[in-house]
């Protein structure tokens, strides 16, 4: 080939590379021959919603942006304007969140299986730990899984661009690489993973972990990324400052606020290095609002827009005439995408025998336009049998086809994972009552929803119990459970109003059932159970003048199960229903004579009068059909049910209890400390009937005819669980203060 030749070719190849790049990256929209902008926007959690305040009033006076870099919640809001949303779609996106969720970082109690509602309910702490590796604990406060949601929402239809220059508005965002201890700039790669990146509040959400790299937010670097945005090719810098009232020097400081105040400190340092580089800085004063004002949207919005209009001169300078504000909208509008048609759904980050059944159960997603909420819900309620971390959804191409990708991230803390449990029981301060414990669970375990639970408890009370969790087939509604277990725990026995003597009952306990679940509500189980009992006094020789004696021996019986629970909330329900009924046939049972029945009825019922209150009517009721029972088969008194009397104050073997009582909400706590602190006021009364005799006494005491009493007390719902404290006041002569850590209902 001669020299010219090679000229030629080498420009042919030049001409063709040049081609090939302009296809895959398009250039900015532009105005005309105006100076490009950039759009810089400060991260700064609930306060970063006055973004879209400037937003809305830089569209309303026609000034395009070319460019957004934002950081935290600064690059949440400019994500998703940079998608193609006008400031209208991105305050609807903004609104759409339940960022009480978001925030609090729980999954709804609605969308929890059903066996992990009961362990929500049996185990009210929140928080949980791992023994993968000794003992570790969730890397955040929050997963982020409805951060996720959101995050996946707004980046579907761009899943497979190669770079967010492609993006109806080129967007940049920064997070924190803790690996490289530097600053990253995402430009391109998963947009949602870089969106939940940047966002990553240390402490607070789960790092996101990618490859080599674990990123938190980008305000610890770079809070507003000038230099990004310069970086990227803006020829003007529009910055926007979240103006945040300084700490005073007579503030009263608790640790958590000293941690605060270093970190913003900390990330004001790198604030003021970056602001004089901007060729306009828009201060937004919102000295009014603090980061976790999620519920102040709308206020700060408004702001937002003030502070745009305070500096309306400055900003007239950008403005462009209306035809070019069109053609501007046109290039943007040209660049929007929708998310294609999935033909197919696969399921990834987990292994075969779990993806396999995870994915047969989303099917029905392929083949039809996404349904965004219905996904939501989808995945919320995945998440909520308890073996991952979150999920999130992207768009793949297979063989020339578009499907769904839904990736598992499973608790690196896990198997098993451990719900930790504080039992204080302060019914009667003379004798409180404290245990510890946990529920060790071993998630798909030997197979898909396959479970192995143990229960472990020290103290007042002390036991093990294990229960293996086997449905038919992976997608199977109908399941077997063997389980076993020894418990040994106090049994108070009163001698009229006055406790007499403390028994210790012991019991060793096996058991096989076959059951059926009601989706994540209810279940039904038919099984039989046997074991062996032991009584015998451990404080107090004599009852009314009688030795007590030792009680032992073998106890049998077949039961019948259903149990529906449709509350909002484990530990202080607002609404919903609960209820659990039982009836067994006991062939062997300690001092009785004969095989007998016995069934017991709870239901209970929570209505909502309002935001911060609402009413409930609860009704007990147990019988043995006049059967003897050989031991009294209920024991009422306590915290729960007939509270101003002692527990186990009132041994029957047949009652009736109704509850009525009122919850009003006083004070919301912040997540990591626990709920709410909540006022209960509650009035019961109900029927016992003749106590059979424990023992031989020639004059057994006989229970009241009418028990009742009137309860007031505070509940603060912390993260190691309720912590109550009241007085109850009742009938026949019966007062008490009381308090309990533990189950309130």
């Amino acid at each position: 080939m001669t020299c010219p030749l090679r000229k030629y070719f080498a420009l042919f190849l030049l001409c063709i590379t040049s081609v090939f790049c302009l296809a895959q990256e398009l250039p900015p929209p532009r105005a005309g021959n105006r100076p490009t902008i950039g759009l810089v926007l400060e991260g700064g959690g609930a306060l970063g919603l006055a973004h879209i305040g400037v937003i809305q009033y830089l569209e309303e006076h026609r000034i395009p942006v070319s460019y957004i870099a934002g950081t935290s919640m600064g690059g949440l809001v400019g994500g998703t304007y940079a998608t193609g949303r006008n400031a209208a779609e991105v305050r609807d996106v903004v609104k759409s969140i339940n960022w009480d969720e978001v925030i609090g970082g729980q999954i709804p109690f609605d969308d929890l299986s059903y066996r992990r509602k009961q362990d929500a309910h049996d185990y009210p702490a929140t928080i949980e730990f791992g023994l993968h590796k000794g003992v570790q604990f969730p890397a955040g406060f929050n997963n982020g899984q409805q951060v996720q949601l959101v995050l996946d929402k707004i980046a579907l239809p761009y899943s497979q661009i190669k770079s967010f220059n492609d993006l109806p508005i080129p967007f940049a965002c920064v997070a924190t690489d803790l690996v490289a201890r530097e600053k990253h700039v995402f430009r391109n790669g998963p947009l949602d993973l870089a969106l939940r990146s940047t966002m990553s509040l240390p402490g607070f959400f789960t790092p996101v972990r990618s490859g080599d790299h674990i990123y938190v937010d980008g305000g610890l670097l770079d809070n507003i990324p000038i230099d990004v945005a310069k970086e990227m090719g803006a020829d003007f810098i529009l910055a926007i400052h979240l103006e945040t009232e300084r700490l005073k020097p007579n503030a009263e400081l608790s640790s958590f606020a000293v941690l605060g105040e270093a970190i913003s400190t900390m990330i004001a340092a790198n604030e003021d290095a970056s602001k004089p580089l901007a060729d306009l800085l828009v201060i937004v004063p919102l000295q009014k609002y603090n980061a976790m004002d999620y519920n102040k949207d709308t206020d700060l919005i408004k702001a937002g827009y003030n502070a745009a209009a305070a500096n309306a001169d400055k900003l007239a300078a950008l403005s462009v005439d209306e035809a070019t504000w069109k053609q501007y909208l046109a290039e943007r509008e040209a660049r929007r995408r929708k998310a294609a048609t999935p033909l197919f759904l696969e399921v990834t980050g987990v292994p075969p025998d779990i993806a396999h059944p995870l994915a047969e159960e989303m099917s029905g997603y392929a083949g039809k336009p996404v349904d965004y909420a219905m996904l939501d819900d989808d995945i919320l309620e995945l998440d909520g049998t308890g073996p991952y971390s979150s999920f999130n959804y992207s768009m793949v191409e297979k063989n020339g086809k578009q499907g769904l990708n839904l990736e598992a991230q499973p608790k690196p803390y896990s198997p098993p994972i451990v719900r930790p449990l504080i039992l204080i029981d302060g019914s009667d301060y003379n004798n409180v009552l404290f245990s510890i414990g946990a529920r060790i669970t071993f998630l798909n375990f030997g197979g898909y929803r396959r479970e192995l639970r143990n229960d472990v408890i020290f103290g007042s009370q002390y036991g093990v119990a294990s229960e293996y969790y086997r449905p038919f087939t992976p997608t199977s509604d109908w399941f077997v459970a063997p389980r076993a277990g020894f418990n040994s725990a106090q049994f108070p026995l009163y001698n009229g109003n006055t406790l007499a003597a403390l028994y210790r009952n012991r019991q060793v306990l096996g058991g096989l059932d076959l059951g059926y679940e009601f989706g994540r509500t209810g279940e039904l189980r038919l099984g039989y159970e046997g074991g062996y009992r032991h009584l015998s006094a451990e404080i107090g020789a004599a009852f009314g003048g009688t030795e007590l004696p030792t009680i032992s021996g073998v106890t049998g019986d077949v039961r019948l199960q259903y149990t529906l629970n449709t509350l909002d909330k484990p530990v202080v329900p607002r609404k919903g229903e609960f209820i659990q009924f039982y009836t067994k046939y006991y062939n062997e049972n300690l001092n009785a004579p004969h095989g007998f029945p016995l069934s017991e009825l709870e239901i209970q019922n929570f209505f909502r009068i309002n935001e911060q209150s609402s009413v409930f009517l609860n009704a007990y009721g147990g019988s043995s059909y006049g059967f003897k029972t050989g031991i009294p088969a209920f024991g009422l008194g306590g915290v729960t049910r007939f509270v101003a009397y002692g527990d186990n104050e009132l041994l029957t073997d047949q009652y009736f209890l109704g509850q009525l009582g009122y919850i009003r909400t006083l004070k919301t706590l912040p997540p990591f400390l626990g709920s709410t602190i909540d006022f209960l006021g509650l009035f019961e009364v109900g029927k016992t009937y003749q106590l059979p005799p424990l023992v031989n006494v020639p004059h057994p005491p006989k229970p009241p005819y009418l028990p009742g009493d009137v309860v007031g007390a505070f509940i603060v719902n912390t993260i190691f669980g309720p912590v109550e404290i009241g007085g109850a006041v009742g009938n026949y002569s019966h007062a008490k203060f009381f308090f309990q850590i533990g189950r309130i209902f």
